[in-house]
């Protein structure tokens, strides 16, 4: 999962009351699938579950989608080892003219200096 999809995720959950589901797109989603990316509807969703390859996905509610920030998006606990490579601090901060997540210390550093942040 690249950041900038999950960006794109909570942007997709902020912008209105439904979301369409990304398999069919015939009806509202009601679960997001971490490990696919993906809002499904119900009868998608049932799709899903039977096969064998996403026994292991963690699937969440779509309104719970809007109220995680977007470490807890990524697969299960793969946010454990995302670290600033400069200054070794967690990322807390998504800089929208890079389009990539920084630490709180990036946001005065040169390169991100009077970038758009979220």
């Amino acid at each position: 999962n690249s950041l900038f999809e999950i960006q794109n995720t909570l942007k997709k959950v902020s912008e209105g009351p439904k979301v369409s589901c990304d398999n069919c797109h015939k009806y509202s989603a009601t679960r997001y699938c971490k490990q696919c990316t993906h809002f499904l509807c119900p009868e998608c969703l049932e799709a899903h579950n039977k096969w064998q390859a996403f026994s292991t996905h963690e699937v969440i509610n779509v309104q719970d989608v809007a109220v995680l920030n977007t470490s807890k998006l990524l697969p299960f606990n793969e946010d454990r080892n995302m670290k600033c490579n400069d200054h070794n601090k967690s990322f807390k901060v998504y800089c929208e003219t890079c389009r990539q997540l920084i630490c709180r210390d990036c946001t005065v550093s040169k390169r991100h200096r009077n970038h758009d942040y979220s």
